[in-house]
C-alpha cells in the first residue's frame, strides 16, 4: 500500500509523490481487474475494487498527505474514462465522485475510531459498514449516475436511473467492505500473537474454501436443493474468522467474493441462473457477499476482542504475582513495565511518593523524559482514582496509587498515536493495577516498620542482657560465698531451704540472661562453637543429673535408653544448653508423667529423642514454636519467653544438624534432634555409671 505506517517526520516530497504514483498505478490496475466482475450487457462492475483501495490508503495516510493522494485518484479516473470512449466532462464528474467517496468514508472512520484500523474490535466493523459501505458511496453513485443521465449518449428513464444508481452504490460499498479489510489487516501489526503453523493453516483453509466456493457457485444449471450450495461456504469463512482472526476473515471474504462474482457473471451457480432480471441477480449476489463479509468480520472482531480481554486479565494477574514476589517495589515495578510494554501499551510510568511529598520515578518504559514529566505533574493534581488524558504522547490513563485514601504514588498507561481518549476498560485496568501496586508498596512500608521495631527490640534485649549480666554474676558470687558458712553454721533448716531456693532462682535468672545474649549474637549472625570430642550418652546423663531437683519436684520419671559410643565433634556446653531447653519443656508441660530420652546412632547420624506425655502441641503450632519469642500456650498459664526452642534449633543447625517435633494435643510431644556423628569411640568414654541413685522414680533403661 501507499503509506501503511504513521507519517514520518522529515519525509521528502519525492517520497510522497512516489507513493502517489504508486496509488495511481494500483488504482488503474484494480479498475482493470474490476472489469472481470461485469455482468453483460451491463457496463458497471458488481464489485468496484478501487473503492476499497482508496479507503484503506486514506485510513493509513496522514491527513496532510490527502491532497496529494486525492490528486492521484482524480487523475487516474479522469485519464482512464476517456479511454473507454466516454466524454471528458463525464470523467471529471466520476473522478470527483471517487474523491468524495474516499474523503467521506475515510474521514468519518478516522473521526469515529482511534488508532490504526485492524478490525480487531466490533466498532471498527460497524464503522466500516456505516462510513465505507453506506455513506461513502452516496456521492460517487449520485455523481456517477448523474453524469450518465446528463452527459450520456442516450437519455435515461427514471427506472433505469435508479436501477443504475443502486448497482453503482452497492458496487462501491461492496468493494470497500471486501477489499479494504484485506489491505488493512495484512498491512497492520497483528492484534494478537501469532500461533505456530498459523500460516500453513491459513493457506490450507483458503484452498479448501476456494474448492467449496468453486463447486457451490460453478454448477452450470443448479436446480432444487442445489440452489442452497452457497451456504456450504459459510462454515469455512466463519471458521477462518474464529481461528485466524481479522486477517483470516478478510481473506476468506475476498476468496468467497471472487468465486461468487466470477461464476455469477458467467451465468453459473444459483445466483447466475435464478429466475430474475439481470439487475436483480447482481443485487442478490452483492447482498449475499456483503452479509457474509460483514458477518465474518464482526465474528473475528468479537473473538479478537475476547482474546484481548483475556490477555489483559492474564497480564494483570502476572503483574500482581510479580509484585507479590518481593517486598521491594523498586525492583518489581520495572518487571511489571516490561510485561505491559509493548504487549498492551506503548508507554508505562510509575512514581512513588517520598516522605518530602515528591513523586520519584520507580519505573519508566516507552516514554521520553519530557512526556514522563508532563504525566507526573498531572498525577500530583489528580483527586479521583483515575482520569483519561489526551496529550502529545497519545491517549493515556492516570491512576492514583493509594491505600485507605492515603496517596502512595501514581501510574500512567499510554497508547501512542491514539487521537481519542482511552476507553473505560483501560481505566478499569489502570485502577486494578494501581490497587496491586498499592498493596505492594504498603506491604513494603509495613515490612520496614516491622524491621525497625524488631531492630529496636533486639537492641533493647542486648543492652538489657548486658546490663543484667553484671549484677547477676555478682549476686551469684555472693551466694556462693554465703553457702559454706550457712552449711557450717547454726542456720536452721528453713533458712538453708530458702537460701537454696534463692540460689536456684538466681541460676535461672543467669540462664535467662545468657539466653538473651545468645539471641543478640544470633541477630548479628554469630554463634561461636568450641568443638571437642563429646559422648552424647554421658552428656545426657549430666543434664539429667543437673535437673534432678526439678524432676523430683515435678514427680517426673526419666526413662533413659542410651546407646554407647555415640560420639562427635560438638560444643558440649551448647548441646547441654539445647538438651536443657528440651528437658525443661518436658518437665514444664509433662504433667508429672514419665519422660523418655533415647540416644542412638545410624548411618553417621547421632539421634537424640526427648518424649513426654504432657499436653501436646497443635499441628499448626509445630513449626511456629521454633521461632523467636514464639509460644504454643498462653504465657499466663506457663512461664517463659519463648526462646528455648528457638535457641535449640539454632544450636543444632550451627552443628550441621536438624530438629523436628511431632505431637497431637493431649498426647504429649516428641522432639527429635539429629547431629552429624564422628567415630571417636576409642577416645571418648561411654555413659558413665550414675554417681548416686537417680531422682525418685527415675532410672536408666
Amino acid at each position: 500500500m501507499v503509506e501503511m505506517g504513521r507519517d514520518r517526520a522529515g519525509e521528502s516530497r519525492a517520497e510522497v509523490w512516489g507513493r502517489a504514483l504508486l496509488l495511481f498505478a494500483a488504482f488503474c490496475g484494480l479498475k482493470a481487474l474490476s472489469a472481470f466482475f461485469v455482468f453483460p450487457p451491463l457496463e458497471s462492475a458488481s464489485v468496484w475494487l478501487p473503492s476499497g483501495l482508496t479507503l484503506a490508503v486514506f485510513l493509513r495516510a496522514a491527513p496532510r498527505r490527502w491532497p496529494v493522494y486525492l490528486a492521484a485518484v482524480f487523475a487516474a479516473e479522469a485519464m482512464l474514462v476517456p479511454l473507454y470512449g466516454d466524454p471528458w466532462d463525464m470523467a471529471l464528474l466520476w473522478g470527483l465522485g471517487n474523491c468524495l467517496r474516499t474523503v467521506v468514508g475515510a474521514g468519518l472512520m478516522r473521526r469515529w475510531l482511534d488508532g490504526p484500523v485492524t478490525f480487531s474490535r466490533p466498532r471498527e466493523v460497524v464503522a466500516l459498514l456505516l462510513a465505507g459501505g453506506l455513506l461513502g458511496p452516496l456521492p460517487s453513485a449520485t455523481l456517477g449516475m448523474g453524469a450518465v443521465a446528463l452527459l450520456g449518449p442516450e437519455p435515461l428513464s427514471s427506472g433505469d436511473f435508479w436501477r443504475g444508481w443502486v448497482g453503482w452504490y452497492l458496487s462501491d460499498g461492496l468493494g470497500a467492505v471486501l477489499f479494504a479489510p484485506l489491505l488493512l489487516t495484512w498491512s497492520a501489526p497483528r492484534p494478537v500473537p501469532r500461533r505456530q503453523l498459523e500460516g500453513v493453516e491459513l493457506v490450507g483453509m483458503m484452498m479448501l474454501l476456494a474448492l467449496v466456493a468453486h463447486l457451490a457457485f460453478g454448477l452450470p444449471e443448479p436446480r432444487g436443493i442445489l440452489m442452497s450450495l452457497p451456504y456450504l461456504c459459510l462454515p469455512f469463512v466463519l471458521g477462518a474468522a474464529l481461528r485466524l482472526g481479522p486477517r483470516g476473515a478478510a481473506t476468506a471474504a475476498m476468496v468467497l467474493g471472487t468465486f461468487a462474482v466470477w461464476h455469477t457473471a458467467a451465468r453459473r451457480g444459483p445466483f447466475g441462473v435464478m429466475d430474475a432480471t439481470l439487475p436483480e441477480r447482481v443485487i442478490s449476489v452483492q447482498l449475499f457477499l456483503a452479509v457474509a463479509a460483514l458477518s465474518t468480520l464482526i465474528l473475528a472482531a468479537m473473538a479478537c476482542d475476547r482474546r484481548r480481554v483475556e490477555r489483559q486479565q492474564r497480564l494483570l494477574a502476572e503483574s500482581g504475582a510479580v509484585l507479590a514476589e518481593s517486598l521491594e517495589p523498586r525492583e518489581t515495578l520495572p518487571r511489571v513495565a516490561r510485561l505491559l510494554v509493548p504487549e498492551l501499551f506503548s508507554g508505562f510510568a510509575v512514581w512513588l511518593l517520598e516522605e518530602d511529598g515528591r513523586l520519584v520515578p520507580a519505573a519508566r518504559l516507552g516514554l521520553s523524559e519530557e512526556a514522563e514529566g508532563r504525566l507526573r505533574e498531572d498525577i500530583l493534581q489528580l483527586s479521583e482514582p483515575s482520569r483519561r488524558r489526551l496529550g502529545p504522547e497519545g491517549a493515556s490513563v492516570l491512576a492514583r496509587i493509594q491505600h485507605q485514601g492515603r496517596l502512595l504514588g501514581g501510574l500512567a498507561l499510554v497508547r501512542a498515536g491514539h487521537t481519542h481518549v482511552a476507553r473505560s476498560r483501560a481505566m478499569a485496568f489502570a485502577e486494578d493495577l494501581a490497587h496491586h501496586c498499592a498493596l505492594a508498596v504498603e506491604n513494603a512500608h509495613l515490612l520496614g516498620q516491622f524491621q525497625s521495631a524488631i531492630q529496636v527490640r533486639d537492641e533493647f534485649i542486648t543492652v538489657a542482657a548486658h546490663e543484667l549480666r553484671t549484677p547477676v554474676t555478682a549476686l551469684k558470687l555472693q551466694l556462693q560465698n554465703l553457702q559454706r558458712p550457712l552449711r557450717q553454721g547454726a542456720a536452721g533448716e528453713s533458712v538453708l531451704a530458702r537460701f537454696q531456693a534463692v540460689s536456684r532462682q538466681v541460676s535461672r535468672l543467669g540462664r535467662l540472661v545468657e539466653g538473651l545474649l545468645d539471641v543478640g549474637r544470633l541477630n548479628t549472625g554469630r554463634l561461636p562453637l568450641e568443638r571437642e570430642p563429646v559422648e552424647l550418652g554421658s552428656l545426657v546423663q549430666d543434664v539429667v543429673e543437673r535437673f534432678s531437683e526439678e524432676l523430683g519436684r515435678a514427680g517426673c520419671e526419666v526413662v533413659l535408653s542410651l546407646q554407647p559410643h555415640v560420639t562427635g565433634m560438638w560444643d558440649r556446653e551448647r548441646l547441654e544448653q539445647a538438651l536443657g531447653h528440651l528437658l525443661g519443656n518436658a518437665v514444664k508441660f509433662g504433667g508429672g508423667r514419665p519422660i523418655r530420652l533415647q540416644v542412638s546412632q545410624w548411618d553417621g547420624t547421632a539421634r537424640l529423642v526427648v518424649e513426654d506425655q504432657g499436653i501436646g502441641v497443635t499441628p499448626e503450632a509445630l513449626e511456629r514454636i521454633f521461632g523467636r519469642f514464639e509460644r504454643a500456650v498462653p504465657s499466663r498459664e506457663y512461664g517463659g519467653l519463648g526462646l528455648g526452642l528457638f535457641l535449640t534449633r539454632r544450636i543444632v543447625e550451627a552443628h550441621g544438624g536438624t530438629i523436628h517435633a511431632t505431637s497431637q494435643p493431649g498426647e504429649g510431644a516428641t522432639f527429635v534432634l539429629e547431629l552429624p556423628a564422628s567415630p571417636l569411640g576409642t577416645y571418648v568414654p561411654g555413659p558413665s555409671p550414675w554417681p548416686h541413685p537417680p531422682p525418685a522414680g527415675s532410672y536408666p533403661a
